[in-house]
Protein backbone atom coordinates (compact mmCIF):
# COMPACT_ATOMS: atom_id res chain seq x y z
CA UNK A 1 0.00 0.00 0.00
CA UNK A 2 1.22 3.54 -0.70
CA UNK A 3 3.08 5.18 2.17
CA UNK A 4 1.67 8.38 3.65
CA UNK A 5 4.22 11.16 3.59
CA UNK A 6 3.98 13.92 6.19
CA UNK A 7 4.71 17.30 4.65
CA UNK A 8 4.84 20.80 6.08
CA UNK A 9 1.87 23.10 5.55
CA UNK A 10 3.79 25.47 3.27
CA UNK A 11 4.97 22.59 1.05
CA UNK A 12 1.36 21.99 0.03
CA UNK A 13 0.78 25.55 -1.24
CA UNK A 14 2.82 25.70 -4.46
CA UNK A 15 -0.31 25.35 -6.62
CA UNK A 16 -1.66 28.72 -5.39
CA UNK A 17 -1.12 31.46 -7.98
CA UNK A 18 0.30 34.68 -6.51
CA UNK A 19 -0.82 37.85 -8.35
CA UNK A 20 1.86 40.41 -9.24
CA UNK A 21 0.34 42.99 -6.89
CA UNK A 22 -0.27 40.47 -4.06
CA UNK A 23 -3.92 41.52 -3.88
CA UNK A 24 -6.26 39.26 -1.93
CA UNK A 25 -9.05 37.45 -3.84
CA UNK A 26 -12.31 39.45 -3.79
CA UNK A 27 -14.40 36.64 -2.25
CA UNK A 28 -11.69 36.07 0.38
CA UNK A 29 -11.81 39.75 1.40
CA UNK A 30 -15.60 39.78 1.47
CA UNK A 31 -15.70 36.76 3.78
CA UNK A 32 -13.68 38.47 6.55
CA UNK A 33 -14.26 41.49 8.79
CA UNK A 34 -12.62 44.60 7.30
CA UNK A 35 -10.14 45.24 10.13
CA UNK A 36 -8.81 41.67 9.94
CA UNK A 37 -8.36 42.03 6.16
CA UNK A 38 -6.30 45.17 6.85
CA UNK A 39 -4.23 43.06 9.23
CA UNK A 40 -3.61 40.34 6.65
CA UNK A 41 -2.59 42.96 4.08
CA UNK A 42 -0.17 44.44 6.61
CA UNK A 43 1.37 41.00 7.23
CA UNK A 44 1.76 40.35 3.48
CA UNK A 45 3.32 43.80 3.03
CA UNK A 46 5.93 42.88 5.66
CA UNK A 47 6.55 39.41 4.19
CA UNK A 48 5.18 38.61 0.74
CA UNK A 49 6.21 34.95 1.08
CA UNK A 50 3.25 34.47 3.47
CA UNK A 51 0.69 35.23 0.73
CA UNK A 52 -0.10 31.59 -0.07
CA UNK A 53 -0.51 30.64 3.60
CA UNK A 54 -2.94 33.55 4.00
CA UNK A 55 -5.24 32.80 1.05
CA UNK A 56 -5.16 28.99 1.28
CA UNK A 57 -8.47 29.01 3.21
CA UNK A 58 -10.69 31.40 5.13
CA UNK A 59 -10.09 32.33 8.77
CA UNK A 60 -13.50 31.41 10.19
CA UNK A 61 -12.85 33.14 13.52
CA UNK A 62 -12.88 36.48 11.69
CA UNK A 63 -15.83 35.90 9.36
CA UNK A 64 -18.27 38.75 8.75
CA UNK A 65 -21.52 38.16 10.55
CA UNK A 66 -25.08 39.31 9.93
CA UNK A 67 -25.95 38.91 13.62
CA UNK A 68 -26.91 42.18 15.32
CA UNK A 69 -24.13 43.67 17.44
CA UNK A 70 -24.50 42.91 21.14
CA UNK A 71 -24.63 45.90 23.49
CA UNK A 72 -24.83 46.67 27.20
CA UNK A 73 -26.00 43.83 29.45
CA UNK A 74 -26.17 41.33 26.57
CA UNK A 75 -22.57 42.12 25.58
CA UNK A 76 -21.25 41.69 29.13
CA UNK A 77 -23.22 38.46 29.47
CA UNK A 78 -21.49 37.13 26.33
CA UNK A 79 -18.10 38.08 27.82
CA UNK A 80 -18.92 36.29 31.08
CA UNK A 81 -19.91 33.15 29.22
CA UNK A 82 -16.81 33.26 26.99
CA UNK A 83 -14.68 33.18 30.15
CA UNK A 84 -16.77 30.37 31.67
CA UNK A 85 -16.35 28.45 28.40
CA UNK A 86 -12.59 29.08 28.55
CA UNK A 87 -12.41 27.57 32.05
CA UNK A 88 -14.55 24.58 31.04
CA UNK A 89 -12.22 23.88 28.11
CA UNK A 90 -8.99 23.90 30.12
CA UNK A 91 -6.98 20.64 29.87
CA UNK A 92 -9.77 18.62 28.20
CA UNK A 93 -10.58 17.84 24.56
CA UNK A 94 -12.88 20.05 22.50
CA UNK A 95 -15.43 17.22 22.38
CA UNK A 96 -15.45 16.82 26.19
CA UNK A 97 -15.67 20.60 26.67
CA UNK A 98 -18.75 20.84 24.43
CA UNK A 99 -20.44 18.06 26.43
CA UNK A 100 -19.82 19.91 29.72
CA UNK A 101 -21.00 23.20 28.20
CA UNK A 102 -24.25 21.58 27.08
CA UNK A 103 -24.89 20.21 30.59
CA UNK A 104 -24.06 23.62 32.08
CA UNK A 105 -26.53 25.39 29.76
CA UNK A 106 -29.22 22.73 30.31
CA UNK A 107 -28.89 23.09 34.10
CA UNK A 108 -30.57 26.53 33.92
CA UNK A 109 -33.82 25.10 32.54
CA UNK A 110 -36.16 28.03 31.84
CA UNK A 111 -34.03 30.49 33.82
CA UNK A 112 -31.66 32.89 32.10
CA UNK A 113 -28.09 31.64 31.98
CA UNK A 114 -26.24 34.42 33.78
CA UNK A 115 -23.77 35.03 36.66
CA UNK A 116 -26.50 35.66 39.24
CA UNK A 117 -28.35 32.41 38.51
CA UNK A 118 -25.04 30.54 38.46
CA UNK A 119 -24.36 31.74 42.01
CA UNK A 120 -27.77 30.42 43.12
CA UNK A 121 -26.55 26.90 42.37
CA UNK A 122 -24.82 24.87 45.06
CA UNK A 123 -21.22 23.74 44.65
CA UNK A 124 -22.42 20.17 44.08
CA UNK A 125 -24.97 21.25 41.46
CA UNK A 126 -22.18 22.91 39.49
CA UNK A 127 -19.93 19.89 39.95
CA UNK A 128 -22.71 17.70 38.56
CA UNK A 129 -22.40 19.24 35.06
CA UNK A 130 -18.90 17.76 34.77
CA UNK A 131 -16.71 20.41 36.39
CA UNK A 132 -13.77 19.50 38.61
CA UNK A 133 -13.58 21.01 42.11
CA UNK A 134 -11.06 23.60 40.91
CA UNK A 135 -13.07 24.56 37.82
CA UNK A 136 -16.22 24.88 39.96
CA UNK A 137 -14.35 27.39 42.16
CA UNK A 138 -13.27 29.28 39.03
CA UNK A 139 -16.83 29.41 37.64
CA UNK A 140 -18.10 30.75 40.98
CA UNK A 141 -15.29 33.33 41.20
CA UNK A 142 -15.85 34.61 37.63
CA UNK A 143 -19.61 34.76 38.22
CA UNK A 144 -19.07 36.75 41.43
CA UNK A 145 -16.93 39.28 39.55
CA UNK A 146 -19.56 39.67 36.81
CA UNK A 147 -22.36 40.00 39.40
CA UNK A 148 -20.62 42.99 40.98
CA UNK A 149 -21.68 46.24 39.25
CA UNK A 150 -18.56 47.94 40.69
CA UNK A 151 -16.26 45.50 38.88
CA UNK A 152 -14.60 47.03 35.78
CA UNK A 153 -15.36 43.89 33.77
CA UNK A 154 -19.10 44.67 33.93
CA UNK A 155 -18.62 48.03 32.14
CA UNK A 156 -18.75 47.78 28.32
CA UNK A 157 -16.64 50.97 28.04
CA UNK A 158 -13.77 49.30 29.91
CA UNK A 159 -13.19 46.99 26.93
CA UNK A 160 -12.54 50.00 24.70
CA UNK A 161 -9.43 50.83 26.76
CA UNK A 162 -5.81 49.62 26.47
CA UNK A 163 -5.37 45.89 25.89
CA UNK A 164 -2.77 45.65 28.69
CA UNK A 165 -5.34 46.89 31.25
CA UNK A 166 -7.98 44.44 30.01
CA UNK A 167 -5.54 41.52 30.22
CA UNK A 168 -4.43 42.63 33.70
CA UNK A 169 -8.04 42.76 34.93
CA UNK A 170 -8.89 39.38 33.39
CA UNK A 171 -5.83 37.77 34.97
CA UNK A 172 -7.08 38.91 38.39
CA UNK A 173 -9.93 36.39 37.95
CA UNK A 174 -9.36 32.91 39.36
CA UNK A 175 -8.78 30.43 36.54
CA UNK A 176 -7.79 33.02 33.92
CA UNK A 177 -4.07 33.23 33.18
CA UNK A 178 -2.31 35.49 30.68
CA UNK A 179 -2.73 32.95 27.86
CA UNK A 180 -6.50 32.59 28.49
CA UNK A 181 -6.84 36.38 28.69
CA UNK A 182 -5.08 36.76 25.33
CA UNK A 183 -7.29 34.10 23.71
CA UNK A 184 -10.33 36.00 25.04
CA UNK A 185 -8.92 39.21 23.55
CA UNK A 186 -8.51 37.53 20.15
CA UNK A 187 -11.63 35.42 19.80
CA UNK A 188 -14.16 37.38 21.85
CA UNK A 189 -13.00 41.00 21.73
CA UNK A 190 -11.49 40.62 18.21
CA UNK A 191 -8.47 42.67 19.27
CA UNK A 192 -6.01 43.03 16.40
CA UNK A 193 -2.64 43.36 18.13
CA UNK A 194 -2.46 40.33 20.42
CA UNK A 195 0.57 38.06 20.48
CA UNK A 196 1.23 35.02 22.68
CA UNK A 197 4.87 34.04 22.16
CA UNK A 198 4.55 31.34 24.82
CA UNK A 199 1.75 29.52 22.97
CA UNK A 200 2.76 26.08 21.69
CA UNK A 201 1.11 26.53 18.27
CA UNK A 202 2.69 29.96 17.80
CA UNK A 203 6.11 28.63 18.85
CA UNK A 204 5.79 25.72 16.41
CA UNK A 205 4.55 27.98 13.60
CA UNK A 206 7.37 30.49 14.14
CA UNK A 207 9.98 27.69 14.22
CA UNK A 208 8.69 26.34 10.90
CA UNK A 209 8.49 29.88 9.51
CA UNK A 210 12.14 30.77 10.24
CA UNK A 211 13.54 27.41 9.10
CA UNK A 212 12.48 28.42 5.58
CA UNK A 213 13.59 32.02 6.11
CA UNK A 214 16.96 31.93 7.95
CA UNK A 215 17.45 35.63 7.25
CA UNK A 216 14.54 36.38 9.63
CA UNK A 217 16.29 34.64 12.52
CA UNK A 218 19.58 36.38 11.67
CA UNK A 219 17.84 39.78 11.83
CA UNK A 220 16.10 38.87 15.10
CA UNK A 221 19.40 37.80 16.68
CA UNK A 222 21.00 41.05 15.50
CA UNK A 223 18.18 43.07 17.11
CA UNK A 224 18.47 41.04 20.32
CA UNK A 225 22.22 41.71 20.53
CA UNK A 226 21.57 45.47 20.70
CA UNK A 227 19.00 45.28 23.52
CA UNK A 228 20.37 44.76 27.05
CA UNK A 229 17.00 43.79 28.52
CA UNK A 230 16.40 41.17 25.82
CA UNK A 231 19.93 39.80 26.37
CA UNK A 232 19.08 39.29 30.05
CA UNK A 233 15.75 37.61 29.21
CA UNK A 234 17.52 35.27 26.77
CA UNK A 235 19.47 33.85 29.72
CA UNK A 236 16.20 32.56 31.18
CA UNK A 237 15.13 29.07 30.19
CA UNK A 238 12.85 29.11 27.13
CA UNK A 239 9.28 27.86 27.53
CA UNK A 240 9.76 24.94 25.12
CA UNK A 241 13.46 24.25 25.81
CA UNK A 242 12.73 20.74 27.10
CA UNK A 243 13.65 18.15 24.48
CA UNK A 244 10.76 16.21 22.98
CA UNK A 245 11.48 13.38 20.52
CA UNK A 246 7.97 13.72 19.04
CA UNK A 247 8.70 17.21 17.73
CA UNK A 248 9.40 17.77 14.08
CA UNK A 249 10.53 21.34 14.81
CA UNK A 250 13.24 23.08 16.83
CA UNK A 251 11.87 25.63 19.33
CA UNK A 252 13.20 29.19 19.39
CA UNK A 253 13.58 31.15 22.61
CA UNK A 254 10.33 32.99 23.51
CA UNK A 255 12.17 36.31 23.24
CA UNK A 256 13.18 35.58 19.64
CA UNK A 257 9.57 34.67 18.81
CA UNK A 258 8.37 37.94 20.36
CA UNK A 259 11.01 40.00 18.54
CA UNK A 260 10.23 38.37 15.18
CA UNK A 261 6.58 39.42 15.58
CA UNK A 262 7.27 43.06 16.46
CA UNK A 263 7.30 44.39 12.90
CA UNK A 264 3.77 43.05 12.38
CA UNK A 265 2.30 45.36 15.03
CA UNK A 266 -0.46 46.68 15.19
CA UNK A 267 -1.79 43.49 13.53
CA UNK A 268 -0.01 40.70 15.39
CA UNK A 269 -3.30 38.83 15.80
CA UNK A 270 -3.30 38.24 12.02
CA UNK A 271 0.29 36.97 12.25
CA UNK A 272 -0.71 34.60 15.07
CA UNK A 273 -3.53 33.14 12.98
CA UNK A 274 -1.05 32.53 10.13
CA UNK A 275 1.55 30.98 12.46
CA UNK A 276 -1.09 28.65 13.90
CA UNK A 277 -1.90 27.69 10.33
CA UNK A 278 1.75 27.09 9.39
CA UNK A 279 2.20 25.07 12.56
CA UNK A 280 -1.13 23.34 11.81
CA UNK A 281 -2.76 24.13 15.15
CA UNK A 282 -6.39 23.08 15.55
CA UNK A 283 -8.22 26.38 16.17
CA UNK A 284 -11.37 24.47 17.12
CA UNK A 285 -9.84 24.08 20.58
CA UNK A 286 -9.94 27.86 21.03
CA UNK A 287 -13.26 28.62 19.37
CA UNK A 288 -15.57 25.87 20.62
Amino acid sequence: SPKKIKIDYEDALHHIVVPDDYSLPKEFEEFHVAEFVKGLKHVIKQDKSLYRAVVRENFNSFARTTEPKKEGHELILSYWYALISSVIGQQISGHAARAVEKKFKDSFGDDEMNPENTLKKSFDELRAVGLSNMKTKYVISISEAFSDPKNKLTDPKFYEGPLEEIVEELVSLKGIGVWSAKMFAIFTLKEMDVFAEDDLGVARGMAKYVVRRPEVLEEVKRLASTDEQVKLLLKKKAKFAKKDSRRDWTPLHDEYVKLAALKYSPYRTALMMILWRIGSTNLDVFTN
